[in-house]
């Protein structure tokens, strides 16, 4: 559970790490903009997850066989903290199409099966000036500065004399993270966008309604960044105007 909290957490930094305004500024900013005329709502799609991303259109965007896709529809974080009547926070669609990928284990390696993928997650409300401090793109510095934070705040409770071997190695696992964050901001698609090649994941604000979307059916990311803009494109007109 710790470890879960902890990779949970690291955003939080990230967020921190580029946004030195007051947060209860940036609070403010956010609900004036949630409340303007025609912003989108995401007390609207809480339990229509499923209708903002169907089955057709995953089908469509990736080029699988509908019939043959398996569909998961749940809030694993709440479920996982004992809240199992929350409403869904993610939905996904998965195809096994015989795609392997590399796990790294010990000094070895083992190929394991890997399901494509096409799927909705972390809807919620947010400003484009919130957007732009949490989800633009890190300069070496901002990373520097999220890594620093990180230490501090996992210092607070524990010198770093006193941390275990497993504590020390989640530290690495969440500085690594950081470093590894690659993200690159995409024109055209919704009111902002930005795409994180190292999850398949983009991230999408329109109207006030952010959403993040993972298409991952290739091991080639440009395929998979492609589609992704696609989809955006795809539920932008098709549900959202």
């Amino acid at each position: 559970m710790k470890k879960v909290v902890f990779i949970l957490f690291i955003p939080t930094f990230l967020i921190l790490s580029c946004d030195t305004k007051n947060s209860d500024s940036t609070i403010k900013s956010v609900s004036s903009k949630t409340e303007k005329s025609g912003t989108l709502k995401v007390a609207d799609f809480e339990k229509r997850l499923d209708e903002l991303l169907t089955l057709e259109m995953a089908a469509k965007v990736s080029g699988f066989d509908s019939s043959k896709a398996t569909k998961e529809y749940e809030n694993k974080i709440g479920a996982m903290f004992g809240d199992k009547n929350d409403p869904p926070s993610e939905c996904y669609y998965f195809w096994e199409n015989g795609r392997t990928i590399d796990i790294k284990v010990g000094k070895g390696k083992m190929n394991l099966p890997y399901k494509d993928r096409v799927g909705i997650k972390s809807v919620s409300n947010t400003s484009l000036e919130d957007f732009k401090q949490r989800y633009g793109v890190l300069t070496d510095e901002q990373k520097a500065l999220a890594s620093k934070k990180l230490q501090e705040e996992a210092n607070k409770n524990k010198p770093e004399n006193e941390k275990t071997e497993a504590e020390k190695k989640m530290m690495d696992v969440g500085t690594g993270i950081i470093n590894q964050l690659q993200p690159e901001k995409i024109v055209g698609v919704g009111d902002a966008a930005t795409w994180y090649p190292n999850y398949n994941e983009l991230k999408v604000l329109y109207r006030g309604l952010l959403f993040a979307l993972e298409v991952d059916i290739s091991d080639d990311k440009n395929i998979n960044r492609e589609k992704s803009m696609e989809l955006a494109k795809m539920i932008i007109a098709e549900k959202l105007k």
